[in-house]
């Protein structure tokens, strides 16, 4: 498969070729956004006298487009422009479409042609199409003098449409960024040489054995051991702890690990280009080319989807042009408008960002996946399955205590010999006295006795001893395996893997009890998945009582890799999805039959290859955020789609009605479009903030709250035709009540939810009930007092969008879920809708004569019966929908 050569995302299909350029070849984008930006950027590199920047060429054609606009609108308005300056007008206003087409048209006929060449009829072709039909209208009018000329909308087009995809091709393009934030800040190293001199290098070239120098504030370039330095380093972009730790000589580094207020030394231990982040980052890069089964879905609906599309559009068109007495000028705007609302992008869009996403922030919390649809497999499971030995345990043993035959000082010095033999072996139980203080003591012969433990020669104060340290039955002969501390009961006995003894010079010396620990983050995670209700058993090749024993839940003892492997088929074959966790090759089965997989990469190759997703340290509550994450991103892609297929189905039949403009049609696309980008990239990112960020957040959906109220200030005045002296007033009027109301509602961080739902329908629901009315009535003002009853086509569309977007995420709290959520989106959404066709009615039936003055009591009524609706038709669905369950529970 090939990648995007701008945002490096996978290409479909031919995808969209780019010019070449000399001494290169055409590259290959995968949207038109990506195309152009490209384009502009190997233009760029490829001139010596570079052309004009894409940015300067959108800013020059939206000069142009602003003033074509004014002169329309003045066009359009006034009946009696004298027909010689209309028609010179008019050919300014042809020229300046041109001007606009050439700066920005070209890359969009490129790339239609591409795929109408390889019989694919795009969204491109379809605005292309439209674009040529509506110049024609225009020529049409301009040459005979007869109907409008819209010769600005096609300029108007062409911007909007640039504009939203190069936002989306540049968060499609920051969302693959994600994952690689690390290697930019990791490309260069400061290699030390004998001489204790630096140079910089790329970290590429550095080898096993150079000694990089990191001075603080920094970041480790190269996986290795610190040879100079102490202090504190932040590990949490490799291991996901929160908390500085400290670093000194001895201790491994991994790249990507930031000093803190030390210069240190790391020697390197891997080559600059096997470090685990590049590990890391190439898993990630062919993970996503392999996405979500969604993501057909997706595709298999937009290519039904165009082509629908395209039958919609002609039948608007034959039914105005033959049907109505409008004219086929009138009928290809309608057409024009079906065409260009229905945007079939957000499909194909929304889908791989949240599959890019969710993949980037996995890898910035360490957790690998081996392919996109792995996410969804995270996010089905609904049991989990966890190894004990190494992945809920440490590698190392935990030393619980040791009875000596002698105290005090020969104590110490006991303990002291004992570590410093065991500090060269390489056994894992060895490690546990390896940290005991180490004497003064010369180790001059270690032998490694298999099964048994290791024998050495030490040499303290001058005088040779022998060492054996390992099974009782070994150092001690028969009767050996009987040793216990005194205070060890055969009871508490089962709970620790090893007795350990010590004899010096075949005497008995000492006897250890070595037991295994919990990794520091276990009890998190386990409580986590219970939070999650996912219920987690563990399987291990121990006993069950030393699993109990620590604490484990539900433990299955005694397994051979057979076993585990026959639990994970038990399950799946009663329509469970487990979620195997393991590092050992006794796991490899059950990691690979499971619905999904995860493995420690501290754990064996096998392990690792058989899993669907390698955790690259040991922090396990990655594991059930991880899930917590997929989960999010799958049910952001249903939403999407759900929301596109939605918005589409409302969008054309608005159009095809001819309640939409072509202008409103494309503008509402593009924002479409963005707000799915947007709020797709976002996922995984909790809306309540928390902490100090709470107070920006909240300010930040304040601004929102009064800058609604301020639009509606501009919205009334164009709805009632206000002169623009009363407009200014009314517009002023409405940004000091918006800042008011915003402050106010800032200030209230306790606010209950009914409240703060109502708050939300007076500012963001009215902007959105305005905006449809100002539609309705065909973006001019109202003609007549008595002309709204609270039940247009365009008040209700905007008003369910605007309300449940703001009840979605502009509240001051986070939404509550369950029943309430459901009611709320539910009965709240029915009630709202009653409740503004009422007060519609009622404000009607006053019969005000003023325009200004009957809009305003209809906007009073409507509001209070949309709020009025919305509060009651939520509490009511709540209690139904409560009733229901109860009811459901008690048969």
């Amino acid at each position: 498969m090939s990648h995007c050569s701008h945002c490096g995302g996978p290409v479909g299909g031919s995808g969209l070729a780019g010019r070449p350029w000399p001494g290169r070849a055409a590259a290959a984008y995968c949207c038109y956004g990506c195309l152009s930006l490209g384009e502009a950027d190997r233009q760029r590199d490829a001139a010596p006298r570079p052309g004009m920047a894409l940015g300067m060429r959108l800013a020059a054609a939206l000069l142009v487009v602003g003033q074509s606009m004014i002169f329309g609108l003045a066009l359009n308005l006034h009946d009696d422009v004298p027909a010689d300056v209309r028609r010179v007008v008019q050919s300014l206003m042809l020229g300046a479409t041109a001007v606009v087409f050439a700066l920005l048209g070209g890359p969009l006929v490129r790339a239609a042609w591409a795929e109408l060449r390889h019989g694919r009829v795009t969204l491109e072709a379809l605005f292309v199409v439209t674009g040529l039909g509506a110049t024609a209208a225009s020529v049409q009018a301009h040459v005979t003098g007869r109907g409008a000329v819209y010769f600005e909308v096609v300029s108007i087009l062409l911007v909007v449409w640039t504009l939203g995809k190069l936002v989306g091709a540049r968060a499609r393009a920051a969302a693959l960024a994600g994952a690689h934030a690390w290697a930019g800040q990791l490309a260069t190293a400061r290699v030390v040489d004998a001489a204790g001199r630096s140079r910089a290098v790329p970290a590429a070239d550095v080898l096993p054995g150079d000694v990089v120098e990191v001075s603080p504030g920094e970041t480790v370039p190269v996986d290795g051991v610190v040879v100079a330095g102490v202090g504190y380093v932040s590990e949490a972009p490799v291991s996901g702890e929160p908390f500085a730790v400290v670093r000194r000589p001895g201790d491994r580094v991994l790249a990507g690990v930031a000093s803190h207020d030390a210069t240190f030394r790391v020697e390197a231990t891997a080559a600059g280009t096997a470090r685990q982040v590049d590990r890391l980052l190439a898993a990630v890069a062919a993970a996503r080319d392999i996405p979500l089964s969604l993501q057909h879905r997706a595709d298999r609906l937009s290519a039904a989807f165009v082509p629908l599309v395209v039958a919609v559009a002609a039948l608007t068109f034959g039914y105005w042009a033959v049907l109505t007495p409008l004219g086929w000028e009138a009928a290809l705007f309608r057409a024009m408008s079906v065409l260009l609302v229905a945007c079939p992008c957000v499909l194909g869009l929304a889908t791989p960002v949240v599959v890019w996403t969710v993949l980037g922030r996995l890898a910035e919390r360490g957790l690998v996946v081996r392919s996109g649809d792995a996410v969804e497999r995270l996010a089905a499971v609904d049991v989990v399955l966890l190894d004990k030995t190494g992945t809920l345990t440490d590698e190392q043993f935990s030393l619980v205590d040791v009875e000596t035959a002698c105290a005090g000082e020969a104590r110490a010095e006991l303990l002291g010999w004992v570590a410093a033999v065991e500090e060269r072996s390489k056994h894992p139980v060895a490690a546990a006295f390896a940290r005991l203080p180490q004497a003064e003591v010369r180790v001059e012969r270690l032998t490694a006795v298999p099964g048994c433990g290791v024998e050495a020669d030490v040499v303290a104060n001058g005088v040779a001893r022998t060492l054996r340290v390992g099974r009782p039955g070994w150092v001690a002969g028969e009767g050996g395996e009987g040793l216990r501390p005194t205070w060890l009961t055969p009871h508490d006995e089962s709970q620790f893997h090893h007795r350990v003894a010590v004899s010096v010079d075949g005497e008995l010396a000492a006897v250890a009890v070595v037991a295994e620990r919990l990794r520091d983050s276990a009890a998190d995670a386990l409580a986590a998945f219970d939070r999650l209700a996912l219920p987690v058993e563990v399987l291990t090749g121990d006993t069950a009582a030393r699993a109990a024993a620590l604490g484990l839940p539900a433990a299955h003892g005694g397994l051979l890799p057979a076993d585990k492997l026959a639990r994970i088929n038990t399950l799946a074959a009663a329509g469970r999805r487990p979620l195997m966790v393991g590092d050992g090759i006794n796991d490899a089965a059950a990691l690979a039959a499971a619905h999904a997989g995860v493995a420690l990469a501290s754990g064996t190759d096998l392990a690792v290859a058989a899993a669907d997703a390698t955790l690259y340290h040991g922090d396990l509550r990655v594991l059930p955020w991880a899930v917590e994450l997929c989960r999010a991103g799958v049910r952001a892609v249903r939403r999407g789609l759900a929301a596109a297929v939605a918005y589409n189905a409302v969008g054309v039949a608005l159009a095809a009605a001819g309640l939409l403009h072509p202008v409103a049609a494309v503008l509402l696309m593009v924002l479409s479009s963005v707000t799915m980008v947007v709020f797709a990239g976002r996922v995984g990112v909790r809306p309540d903030c928390g902490g100090n960020r709470e107070v920006v957040c909240g300010v930040g959906r304040g601004v929102v709250h009064g800058a609604a109220v301020a639009l509606q200030g501009l919205l009334f005045a164009l709805l009632t035709g206000a002169t623009p002296a009363v407009a200014g007033a009314t517009v002023a009027a409405a940004v000091v009540l918006g800042g008011l109301l915003a402050a106010w509602w800032v200030r209230r961080p306790a606010l209950a939810h009914g409240a703060d739902m109502a708050f939300g329908m007076l500012t963001v629901g009215n902007l959105g009930m305005l905006a449809g009315w100002f539609a309705d009535a065909g973006f001019a003002p109202l003609a007549c007092a008595r002309c709204c009853t609270g039940a247009e086509p365009g008040m209700w569309f905007g008003m369910l969008v605007a309300a449940n977007a703001a009840m979605l995420w502009l509240g001051r709290r986070p939404l509550p879920g369950g029943d309430h959520a459901a009611a709320m989106f539910g009965g709240g959404n029915v009630g709202m809708l009653v409740g503004m066709a009422a007060g519609g009615r009622l404000a009607a039936a006053a019969e005000v004569t003023p325009l200004a003055g009957a809009v305003a009591v209809a906007l009073a009524g409507m509001t209070v019966g949309m709020v009025g609706g919305m509060l009651a038709g939520t509490w009511l669905a709540e209690r139904l929908v409560g009733a229901a369950r109860r009811h459901a529970a008690s048969r």
